[in-house]
Formats: C-alpha cells, structure tokens, sequence
C-alpha cells in the first residue's frame, strides 16, 4: 500500500492503465472496481485454494500449515487495493474525509488483530515448551515430575485483548471517493474473515472466526463464498483446534497411559519440532505485516 503515497513507476508504465480523460466515466470507475474485485478472487484461489471433489489438498483446512498461508494474503490483497488507487488517478491527500477515516479505522484494527495473532502464537509456544521439557523428563527417566508438563495445550482466550471497533458505513459519496469507499468495505470485509480464520486455527476456539465475520458489516460473500461455507463447517466440527494441536494433544495422552512407550515420546518429539517449525514461520510473518502496515498508515498520516 506503498502505492498509496507514492505512485510506483511500474503502474504508470503499465498500457493498461486508464487514461486521464475517461477516469471521470462512472462505467470506467465501476469496471475498475470490478478488476480489484476479480483480483481479490485469484488472490484467495492462489492463496487458499479449494481442492477439486477426489484430490487432495496441499494443506488441510485449520491445519497451522494452511493457516499460515493465510497471512500471503493480506499483503497481496493490500497491493490490489493500492493499483486500484493508481488506476483510478486518486491520491490520498484528495479523499473525502470519511474515506480517510475508513483507512485509518481498517489499519488500526489490522494491528491490534496482529497483536491477537503474536499472542496466540506466544501461548502455543509455551504450551510447546512445557510439553518439550515433561519429554526432556521422561528420557531422563524421570516419569514424576514429567507429568506434571505433559499436559494438553489448551484453548487461549484472547479475552479484553480481543476487539474490533469502527465499521464502514454507508455514505452518500460519488465517483472515485466511492470507489475508494466500496473497495475499502471489500478489503476490511475480507482481513476480517482471513484473521477470524487465523485466530481461530491459533487459539483453538470458534469465537474469533464467528466475532470477526459478524464485525465484517456489509459482508461481500460472493469473494469467500466458497471458503467460508467449508471454513465455518470445519472450525465447528472441530471447536476451532487445529490439526497439529489435535494430533499433539492425542499423542500427549497416550504419552500419559504408557508414559515409558519410546516410540510415543520419539513421536512427540517429531510432532513438537514441526509445531515450532510453522509457530516460528507464522511469527515472522505478523512481524513482517505488523511493520508493513505501520509504516504505511504512518506514510499515509504524513501525506494528508
């Protein structure tokens, strides 16, 4: 979203940019709004692509392997957003004010959500290192003490840490400030749905996917219709755990009932260093966004 302060030559170079004397053509703008519509869409069948009936998928819905991929999106949604605004010949410091507001409002939710997201990252991981250290204790024959860390990783409720304020509404603009407006209401509309989906999968709990798809508002279902039927059956089914955390939980109680099984521990083992692999992946890539997004609402606020 660099792009929104800064018009990259790459856009202005591109031949199939709308010229300057057809940007005021209603049918123009409304076809632009079309293309950023029709580029969300390959972006989330890039991203999070819906296995064909008899194939198997690359990556198990609500499995962390998926939801990591899930954050791809956002940057890549973000860079759409931002050609739609090149396109449209729009800058930000000639915005109506509501659609100031409406930014600032979506990237600031964006960031306390990445907050929700490092939190949950961060009790998964102490929930893996407790486990990590009972296992240290029962090849070291030490049964006692080992139980008391083999324990199930539990549910994490976000709890006050967990909110989402502000909402676009609708708004009586015309012309390009309502194609900022409308295309704005999709981004919003579809990082809700992809975070409720991300915090969901980390927390282990339905309420984020449920909360966040309700705070969407004016929610653009023919963009996620596919995804969100399927998405809104699994997280039921499964109380919003995920895959890895399940198959964790399951050997960690078997791990119990035979607590001198070596072949159950080796595969604690195993299971625990692919769970740090993908918590390690999933941290740096809300450290990434969370720094990305900063920077341009900061670059945003010092162009008004």
């Amino acid at each position: 979203m660099v792009l929104l302060v800064e018009k990259i030559s790459h856009f202005l170079r591109n031949p199939n940019r709308l010229e300057n004397q057809h940007h005021n053509s209603e049918a123009l703008l409304a076809s632009t709004l079309q293309v950023f519509r029709s580029d969300v869409s390959k972006i989330l069948n890039k991203v999070l692509p819906i296995p064909e009936p008899g194939t198997e998928p690359e990556f198990q819905f609500l499995s962390l392997a998926w939801i990591q991929k899930c954050l791809d999106a956002i940057p890549m949604i973000h860079r759409a957003f931002a050609k739609l605004v090149v396109q449209i010949d729009h800058p930000i410091n000639i915005w109506g004010k509501s659609q100031v507001e409406e930014y600032l409002d979506y990237t600031l939710n964006l960031l306390e959500l990445l907050n929700s997201v490092t939190s949950g990252v961060s009790h998964l991981s102490h929930a893996r290192l407790c486990i990590s250290h009972g296992l240290s204790l029962i090849e070291k024959n030490s049964n006692s003490p080992a139980l008391e860390h083999l324990k199930e990783i539990q549910p994490h409720d976000l709890g006050k840490e967990f909110k989402v304020e502000g909402k676009i509404e609708d708004t009586s603009c015309s012309g390009k400030d309502l194609i900022i407006h409308r295309s704005l209401w999709i981004l919003r509309s579809i990082s809700l749905w992809v975070f409720g989906v991300l915090l969901s999968g980390i927390c282990s709990d339905v309420k984020p996917y449920m909360e966040l798809r309700i705070s969407a508002g004016l929610f653009d279902e023919s963009l996620i219709k596919g995804w969100d039927s399927l998405l809104a059956k699994e997280i039921a089914e499964n109380c919003g755990v995920s895959k890895e955390v399940k198959e964790i939980n399951e050997v960690v109680t078997n791990l119990i009932a035979a607590v001198v099984n070596g072949e159950v521990a080796k595969e604690l083992r195993i299971r625990l260093e692919d769970l740090e692999e993908l918590l390690q992946t999933i941290g740096k890539k809300t450290n990434d966004l969370f720094t990305e997004v900063l920077g341009e609402r900061s670059k945003f606020l010092d162009s008004l």
